[in-house]
């Protein structure tokens, strides 16, 4: 029953992961595609950089809450932690690439986010505040993904978190990484390459 419950909650979690907030709220306030401007990136800080900061918090906080909520419905359906961060990881998957949106959408940084702040709140904090300098002293805030998402299982098990957890959370970062190499290597989010 818990693998039915699982495979359920995975296909929901592509189609709520693929609801693009930073298509939807550029559009309604600017009544551009957001894959068309500046990085074109369908992205939580392409819509900050692109449309304002205010904007750029929505969406970041809404994409956070794409995974999130399918964490909290798997922890009250009973679904034990692998089975809950594997459903909640379509929901990754559905960010970058969704359905509704031919399959161009972000990177998934905020929706990994949604998935390590219900299991290491604390350590996803200590792991953004120096990702986040180091990536303001490059001068490239994008890549701030780049050095918290890597070093989370890492700070997970510091921390003495089950070692269950922390595997689950190699299989977020494999994952993430998976999904950004076929960005890149497709050439999806073309600006990367004139900069």
């Amino acid at each position: 029953m818990e693998i039915v419950k699982t495979v359920i909650l995975a296909i929901a979690a592509y189609f709520i992961g693929s609801i693009s907030f930073s298509y939807i709220i550029t559009k309604k306030t600017t009544g551009k595609d957001i894959r068309d401007v500046k990085v074109k990136n369908a992205g939580a800080l392409n819509v900050f950089v692109s449309v304002g900061s205010l904007m750029g918090i929505i969406v970041c906080l809404l994409d956070i809450i794409k995974t999130l909520i399918i964490v909290l419905v798997a922890q009250l359906w009973g679904l034990n932690l692998v089975h809950s961060i594997v459903a909640a990881s379509f929901g990754i998957i559905g960010h970058c690439f969704p359905i509704y949106y031919n399959f161009y959408g972000g990177k998934g940084a905020s929706t990994v986010v949604g998935i390590l702040i219900y299991y290491i709140p604390l350590e996803l904090l200590i792991c953004i505040i120096p990702a986040a300098i180091i990536a303001f002293l490059i001068h490239r805030p994008g890549f701030a993904p780049v050095f918290f998402i890597p070093f989370s299982p890492l700070a997970a098990y510091i921390s003495h978190k089950s070692l269950t957890l922390v595997n689950a959370l190699i299989y977020i970062v494999f994952l993430t990484s998976v999904l950004n190499a076929i960005i890149y290597f497709t050439k999806r989010d073309r600006r990367i390459f004139a900069e």
